[in-house]
């Protein structure tokens, strides 16, 4: 008997071992918020809380190069609506950043440019804050540029801990494209296709240009990465074979087929029959639209894929972004299984 319960107990002891060692990564559930009102509805809120969401991303701020003056000038500031469904959560406040702010920046200006930061975030009301993300997709160029004003910016708030965002191939080729000075990095895990080519088959995720990024990167990234997912949709805009504009989501408007001819190879391909308004832009006979989605079934491969990566063991698993239709199109149940495909990566 004594035998037998050894055996018995080992052979637990082994198992649980192998549970343990199987369980890779604990994944936590966020979402990113990137309109430019903040107002949380009651039903946002139940689905955040229905799915574990306890961290939100929010962007605060736009920093861009004015097109006119070439002065570089901040834009589109949060509009704060309500704050109250957010006490409960953990809040990040985002910097958008655009590259071209920094391919000629004087020292002068990126003290200029720091200070301002500065100043939005300790005036904003999202305060108590312990993390600050800064969202650029920097260059070889410019990386001296933006790691330069990140290290300024740790000694402006050096209570803060600061992340930025890295894409696929910055994470492929950080010899070429540096590796920024902060805590932790957020791997955008989209945006893997050519924008601006009208054959393009989905530029929001494709897994085969996705899968080019992942294989032959480096075993370990210099930083701990979490992982943002793209469930997001658009409307691409092509004028005269030349890209144009995007229409953020899908408008209802596109079911009109007086206005809209799909295209018979591609049913997410359009062309405009007659002069229309679509969202508020005016497009002309002619114009050829590409709806992009991520669909379910797509969301399900990229987080099979993604799983592959360098990621922290204590990972972040942030969703971009929060708005009415992410509630129809992604279950708790669909959000939990992505979590599922993260947290499990041999299984992949």
């Amino acid at each position: 008997m004594n035998r037998l319960f050894f055996f018995l107990f080992t052979s637990l002891l082994v198992l649980h071992l192998n549970c343990r060692q199987t369980l890779q990564r604990t994944v936590t559930p966020a979402f990113y918020h990137w309109q430019t009102t903040l107002q949380i509805t009651p039903e946002e809120s139940a689905y955040l809380d229905s799915i574990g969401c306890k961290k939100l991303y929010i962007k605060i701020l736009d920093v861009g190069v004015n097109e006119i003056s070439g002065a570089i000038e901040p834009y589109s500031r949060l509009e704060i609506k309500d704050t109250i469904v957010l006490h409960q959560r953990e809040i990040v406040p985002t910097v958008f950043i655009t590259n071209a702010v920094f391919k000629n920046i004087s020292a002068e200006k990126t003290d200029w440019l720091v200070g301002k930061i500065t100043e939005t975030v300790k005036a904003s009301p999202l305060q108590p804050f312990q993390e600050l993300q800064f969202d650029c997709d920097w260059t070889g160029s410019t990386r001296q540029a933006f790691f330069r004003f990140l290290q300024q910016m740790k000694k402006a708030l050096p209570d803060t801990r600061l992340s930025a965002t890295i894409r696929l191939h910055q994470y492929k080729f950080p010899e070429k494209t540096g590796v920024p000075p902060v805590s932790r990095g957020m791997l955008m895990f989209y945006n893997t296709g050519d924008i601006e080519s009208e054959t393009t088959g989905n530029s929001i995720i494709d897994p085969k240009d996705a899968l080019k990024y992942v294989q032959g990167a480096p075993a370990r990234f210099p930083l701990p990465l979490d992982l943002a997912l793209p469930v997001f949709s658009w409307t691409l805009v092509y004028r005269e074979g030349a890209f144009w504009k995007i229409i953020n989501g899908v408008p209802d408007d596109l079911k009109d087929t007086a206005r809209f001819e799909v295209q018979p190879a591609n049913s997410a391909h359009l062309q405009v029959r007659q002069a229309t308004f679509l969202s508020g832009h005016y497009l002309r006979p002619g114009d050829h639209l590409r709806v992009e989605t991520v669909p379910p079934g797509l969301l399900l491969e990229t987080a099979q894929l993604a799983a592959r990566v360098d990621l922290a063991e204590n990972t972040t698993l942030a969703f971009f972004h929060l708005d009415a239709t992410v509630m129809k199109h992604y279950s708790p149940q669909l959000i939990d299984s992505v979590c599922q495909q993260i947290c499990f990566p041999e299984k992949n």
